[in-house]
Formats: C-alpha cells, structure tokens, sequence
C-alpha cells in the first residue's frame, strides 16, 4: 500500500484550520495535478521496469531449471544406455576369448563350441534382436535351429573395421539383411591362437528396443529423445507427439546449432533450436556414451514447458496496465503481482519436490534443506536430516574425507563437481548415488542424487559373469591371465601348473554329460580347498584346468602344492544314483624367471602337462626338466 507524506498536518494549540486563514492564491490545482501526473508516471515507469524484472528473471529461472532437467535426463540416459553396450561388450569379448582358447585344441574344437557359446552369452544381453558369427569371408554361419537363408556380410563397413581392430566395432545405422528393420551393429573380431583372422562375432541391437526404452523415459508431450552416432546419423527416436519413430533414421539432419555445441564440446551440452526433423523448438541437450562413439539427445519443447511462463507474463503485463490506468488501486495490483509471484514460486517448488531426483543443500557439509525425493532415498525425515553433518551418510570416515576433498576442490576451481560413490541410508544399507555438486556461493552448495544402485550391482554381476566360468564359478582365461600379468609386474615368483583329467572322457561318455558337469565341480572345488591363499585356480575349459601359485619361495614348492592336488582329484567322486567314478589328472609345471610372460608360461606349462600324458598319465612334469634333456 502507498502512503504518500504530508496527507495529514496535526494542529497544534491556537491552529487555525479555518479556510479564512488559507490564501487562495497559494493553492495550485494544476501544480498539483502536474505532480500527481509525474508521480503517477514515475510509478508506473517503476512498475513497469519491476514487471520486466519479474518476468525477465522468470524466464531465466525456468530456462535453467529446463535445461538442468533436460541435461540430467541426457546423463541417466547415457548411463544407462552404456550399461547395455558394456553387457554387449562383455559377451562379444568373452565369446572371443573363449573361443582364442579353444582353437589352441585346433578350428574344428573351437568352431563346434561356437554355438554353444553363443547360446549362454545370448542369455546374458536378452534385448538384441540376434547374437551372430562369421567366417573370415564374412559369411554368417547359421545354427541348425535358425530358418534363415545363409547371407554375407563382407560388404559391411563393420565388418571390415573388425578385422583391423581388437576392439569392438559399433556401426552406423542400417538396415538388418535378416529382419529388414533399422538396427546397429556391435562386432568383434575371431581370432585363433596364432593370431589369424577367423571371423566375426556380432549382436544386432534394434532401433525399436531403444524407441521403447525412450518412451518410458518420456517426460513431456513435446519431448523427443534420439541416439545418434559420432557421425550424427540418426539410430532411433522417441517423438513424444508423433508415431512416426522411423523418419530421419540413417540420416545426418542437424541443425548448425548442434554442430557448434557439438564442436564447443564432444561429450555433453545443450543447445535450444528448431528440430529439423518435425520443425519443434526444444531444449536439446546431449551426452554421449563413456567409451563409444553414441550420444544420447533429450529434447523439451519450449512452446509446451514455457506456457505456463508466457501466461504468467501476459498476467504480469495486464497487471501493470491495469495499475497505471487506476494508479489508485496500485496497492490491489502490487498484491495480485505478490500473489503471482507466490503461484510461480509454488510452480518451481513442484518441480523441485519431485518424487524421483534428490535435492540437498548445504552449508559447510551440514544439510539445510532437502526435497521429498531425497529423504525418501535416504530414509530419514526432513527434521532428522536438518542440520545433520554429512558423515553421517557415509560408509567410513575415509570415504567421507576423500570424496569431500575431492568435491570441495573442484566446487572451488570450477563450481561444479560430478561423481558417482555410495551412501548410507538410515537402515544402513550402502547404495550407490550419481551426485552433482553446484557451489551457490562461498558457504552453500546445491546437490542433486539420483539411485543407481540397481544400475551398478548389475554391472557387477555383467563383469563377475565376464571373468568366471558358468559351470564351476572358477575364474576363466581372461581373469587368470589378468592375475599372472598383475604377479610377473610385482616381480614375484609364481608358478603355472597346467592340469588336464585322466579318465574325465570316459566318465562323460558312460555316465553322461550331467554327471561330467557334476565330476567338473567336485574336481573345481577340490582344488579349491588344496590351494593356497592368494593361489588363482581356473578352468579353461573342457577339462583342463590351471592353479596359478603366487609369491613362491623356492620352485619345489609348487611340487609339494600339485601333489596334493594330484592326491584330492584321484579321490572317488559320488555321482546321483550312488554311482562312483573316479579321475585322476596329469600335470605341466612352469617357473615363472626374470622376463618371463603369460603367454610363455601358459604355453610351456601346456607342453609339460601333454610330456605328462604321453609318458602314461596321473604324472607332474616340470617344463625345466624338458628343457635339460632325458640324459640330465
């Protein structure tokens, strides 16, 4: 309300308030009428120059908020996005390094265990439309029970980027010659153990499984989401409003803004611009996959998200009409604007308290706010989080230390900081959170965490299935070679004792393969119980196994350890049905010496332990003791 200064004189003792007393001369109408004009226009210019503030710093404040929304949605996208292709990855690469192993037993082995291969990989990544081999001219080799006609792909980019690299090749988008429908590619090379060329394994990923994975991420009647390759072709898109998903796919129709954001910087940003592909403006923001040349696009239409702002400016406006036509009912306008203001606060409000991304903030690592979302994630309510230190939600003082340095450093240089750590909730349980840190000012920081938990425990379970085998839960070629590159780079003495069964085909052929897979896990866990701790024991597959000794003292204490083992593998094994069998096994030794490599001491155990087999079996053959000679 407007109180002007000077409505009201009190009158003293012996004051006159008689107009006899008042000169008319001294009053001026149009004086007073011009001071109240520019009064009223001095208010008004104020007002309307508030108005614009107002409506000003709304928009600014909502754009921010859109384009936080938008990039975040980008990031969890990406993330998950990434965890399918890593599950891709993991499978081509294991079905690659199973396959390198087996051709050591010679091609025919290696490409009769193919199929079975791809049968348990396929299991583990249930979302590609097809798990694939070629041979080395690129000519799919079909499994007896597929219908399809045999075809070739040698005329495929991917398959020729294949054959030069050991990584794994992500095409652009095409066409699938057995589905006819829009898909990728990811490939990887076949190679046997003298490192030629044998093939391809390739998983074909269909635009349609990520046109559904965007469509329960949408978050708008005009959004739209898009992955696009490195070299902007389109592989699929959800368009909020438009059923078409399949227009634009294969092709590079972006806007210049995207090549500018793009050329500002590769992995993430935001631009606002007419999409080309339906002629919408969004808020267009981009992260590309850690690791693979794929980048995930999220889009909100602007005219759709700043409606609600444009008709707050509209009020806004003929808010202020109104207050310069009847400046005498300023005050019932300045509170309708306090009124809108409140409304658009509350707006802002709703989308901070949402029920899926945890907001905090802070002051000197002490929680002074936090929405619905975060409390739930945390299972605390909002008075026992106010003003609790943030140790509390971590696993050990250690961690709480070391991501707060990290954290506070980074928030002090570029004001922001992203990383992903686990927390503790009330019930102390350890979850995993993607947090983001943005300084406010010198004391407060605003955080938002988002679970991704079920995220990262699957990427566990992807990388432990990578590195052990399905059958007997032992580690597998690729973690055996990891470990002995980890002990020769430590300087140790370690030893690798090669061991084959003796028997084992007999057992499989009489019995079964139930009961061989049986006598395979008792054979696994036995040489488990026989071998040190910090020992590596794996199986390669079939039925050879390898016992990795680390930190030996003297070489014959690698004897003594495959002497027992030797002793534990003869002991007669129950089958179901009250059926004995027994094995025995024959074992390669080899001493690691200064140089020595994986490769040579894989190979050179392997040559003792067939010395073993053919000099009549259930023996331990030291590789040092071929290299003296019979007559030593």
């Amino acid at each position: 309300m407007f109180y002007w200064a000077g409505d009201r004189v009190a009158c003293g003792p012996g004051c006159q308030s008689g107009n006899s007393r008042i000169k008319m001369t001294g009053f001026h109408p149009h004086r007073l009428l011009r001071r109240i004009v520019l009064g009223n226009l001095l208010v008004a210019a104020l007002l309307c120059f508030a108005t614009w503030l107002g409506v000003h710093a709304n928009y600014r404040a909502d754009m921010e908020l859109g384009v936080a929304v938008t990039r975040h949605q980008a990031r969890s996208l990406s993330l998950e996005l990434a965890a399918e292709v890593r599950l891709v990855e993991n499978a081509l690469s294991a079905i690659a390094s199973r396959y390198h192993a087996r051709s050591s037993d010679g091609m025919p082995a290696a490409n009769s265990a193919l199929y079975e291969m791809l049968q348990e990989q396929r299991a583990l990544i249930p979302f590609v439309t097809a798990l694939r081999t070629t041979d080395s001219a690129g000519q799919v080799l079909i499994a007896p029970s597929e219908a399809d006609l045999p075809f070739s792909v040698a005329d495929r980019d991917y398959f020729a980027q294949a054959r030069e690299t050991d990584r794994m090749v992500v095409s652009e988008p095409l066409i699938s010659h057995s589905f006819g429908k829009w898909s990728i590619v990811l490939a990887r090379r076949l190679q046997s153990d003298d490192r030629q060329f044998q093939g391809i394994v390739y998983a074909i990923v269909a635009a349609e499984h990520f046109h559904q994975l965007f469509q329960r991420q949408s978050f708008g009647t005009s959004s739209a989401m898009a992955l696009r390759t490195d070299q902007a072709r389109l592989v699929a898109r959800y368009p909020a409003e438009s059923q078409d998903a399949e227009a634009g796919i294969g092709k590079a129709a972006v806007s210049p803004e995207y090549h500018r954001a793009v050329g500002r910087n590769r992995e993430e940003g935001w631009y606002i611009t007419p999409t080309l592909i339906d002629g919408v403006e969004r808020i267009t923001a981009y992260h590309r996959l850690p690791g693979y040349p794929l980048t995930v696009f999220t889009g909100l239409g602007t005219e759709a998200y700043m409606a609600m702002w444009r008709a707050s400016a509209w009020r806004a406006w003929g808010l202020a009409a109104l207050c310069i036509a009847f400046i005498a009912l300023g005050s019932v306008a300045l509170y309708r604007l306090q009124q809108r203001e409140r409304r658009i606060r509350k707006e802002q409000e709703l989308v901070i308290d949402n029920d899926l991304i945890g907001m905090a903030r802070l002051r000197e690592r002490k929680i002074v706010w936090t929405n619905p979302a975060m409390r739930r994630l945390l299972k605390q309510s909002a008075a026992a989080l106010q003003g609790a230190s943030t140790r509390t939600l971590y696993p050990d003082e250690a961690s709480y230390r070391r991501i707060g340095e990290k954290a506070y450093s980074s928030l002090l240089a570029r004001g922001k900081f992203h990383a992903q750590f686990q927390m503790r909730n009330a019930e102390g349980k350890l979850l995993w959170v993607d947090a983001s840190g943005t300084l406010l000012n010198a004391e407060e920081s605003l955080w938002i965490l988002v679970d991704i938990d079920a995220l990262k425990r699957g990427e566990q379970a992807a990388n432990h299935l990578a590195n052990h085998d399905a059958l007997t839960g032992l580690a597998n070629r690729r973690a055996l070679e990891e470990t002995l590159n980890q002990e020769l780079a430590d300087g140790q003495m370690v030893a690798v004792c090669f061991m084959d069964l003796d028997g084992f085909k007999q057992v499989n052929d009489t019995q079964g393969h139930d009961a061989g897979d049986e006598v395979l896990r008792v054979v696994a866990a036995r040489l488990l119980a026989q071998a040190r701790a910090g020992d590596c024991v794996a199986r390669l597959g079939g039925d050879e196994f390898v016992v990795l000794l680390s930190g030996l003292h003297v070489p014959e204490e690698a004897m003594s350890v495959m002497k027992r083992c030797m002793e534990a593998v003869r002991q007669p094994i129950a089958l179901q049905g009250g059926v004995m069998v027994q094995v025995g096994c024959s074992i390669g030794i080899s001493i690691s010496v200064q140089g020595s490599s994986t490769a040579n001491l894989l190979q050179t155990a392997d040559e003792a332990m067939y010395e073993a087999k053919h000099a009549g079996k259930g023996r331990i053959v030291q590789h040092a003791d071929l290299a003296q000679g019979p007559g030593s």
